[in-house]
């Protein structure tokens, strides 16, 4: 939670907000590259800084812009309206916007208790969270690819998880670091921004994917959605039905977008819950194994090995152990 004094310093007024109640709107355009359109993150960040953070400026306007940078916007309190394509945007308090470097878009004014956020984030920044990461869970490629492809010309993604407690309190350490900065303030941020993006990629029920260019993105979107939350009885069959593809199709399009196959996304969507519950739940083996949707113990010993390079219970010792050494 947010302490007393930062909470006043969010709702005092800027000398900037000030300006725009008194109607005198003036945009920086010493951030903005040659072409006047796109800001630049070598002018707004610190030298050598992948990340930084700014409180959106209320009571003015901001015209059709683009960034050199991956941009996540997230509401505090109150509402926000960007225009994206055409498409008028609304998004409420606890709600977050991610916007990939080559988006053009709007903002609408904010007012007095509407206290938004904005993460400017660089691309080698996501390229470390990806390495970081792995490609263990092919949803972690799937977003990274829709944020810094160059391919995916106007895309974003819309997070709704406003009753998700991590990504509060991330979020909320990440502004305190910006009103209370510490003496390792820039390795915390870039930690902590990592913890915030790997919470959002462990939520891709609550993402919601938009392009310009093509429908394929959210048709992805749609099977990782139905793999995470039916990934003890998930079938091929049921998720052709309600995206209205036959099962050919639909394993050869999961195929050409991810380069595997449906019971592959479906047996990692199992294991990563496998691992999970190893850690954070007191069940045994064999009722894990059932949780996760198999009935093979065999299969699930030898693969859980084979991947993990131990058993399935010395991975869970290890894992309580970690917790009772904190």
């Amino acid at each position: 939670m947010l302490s007393q004094a930062i909470l006043e310093k969010l709702l005092a007024f800027s000398d900037e907000e000030i300006d725009a109640l008194n109607g005198k709107v003036n945009i920086d355009r010493s951030i903005y590259l040659d072409d006047e359109e796109t800001i630049d993150a070598r002018k707004i960040l610190d030298e050598g800084a992948l990340i930084g953070v700014r409180k959106h400026t209320r009571f003015m306007s901001y015209p059709a812009h683009k960034h050199n940078y991956i941009e996540l916007m997230y509401v505090y309190s109150g509402t926000m309206t960007t225009t994206i394509d055409d498409h008028d945007i609304h998004l409420k308090t606890g709600q977050l916007l991610l916007v990939n470097q080559a988006i053009e878009h709007s903002i609408a004014p904010s007012g007095e208790n509407d206290i938004i956020f904005n993460f400017i984030i660089k691309q080698e920044m996501l390229s470390f969270l990806s390495s970081v990461m792995g490609s263990e869970y092919k949803l972690n490629d799937f977003i990274f690819h829709s944020l810094y492809s160059s391919e995916n010309i106007g895309e974003y993604l819309i997070f709704d998880l406003e009753k998700n407690d991590l990504v509060t309190s991330y979020v909320e350490a990440i502004i305190t670091h910006l009103y209370e900065p510490t003496l390792n303030n820039k390795i915390e941020l870039k930690l902590l921004m990592g913890l915030l993006m790997s919470e959002l990629m462990n939520h891709p029920e609550a993402i919601q994917s938009y392009t310009k260019s093509t429908y394929d993105k959210v048709l992805m979107s749609t099977i990782y959605k139905y793999i995470t939350l039916n990934y003890n009885n998930a079938s091929l069959s049921e998720l052709g039905e309600m995206v209205h593809m036959k099962d050919y199709q639909l394993s050869k399009f999961i195929k050409k977008m991810t380069g595997t196959t449906f019971i592959q996304l479906l047996k990692d969507m199992r294991f990563k819950k496998a691992t999970e519950l190893m850690e954070y739940s007191s069940y045994s083996i064999e009722r894990i194994i059932n949780e996760i949707g198999y009935e093979n113990e065999s299969y699930v010993y030898k693969t859980f090995k084979k991947q993990y390079h131990m058993a399935p219970m010395a991975y869970k010792k290890k894992q309580e152990g970690k917790h009772e050494s904190l």
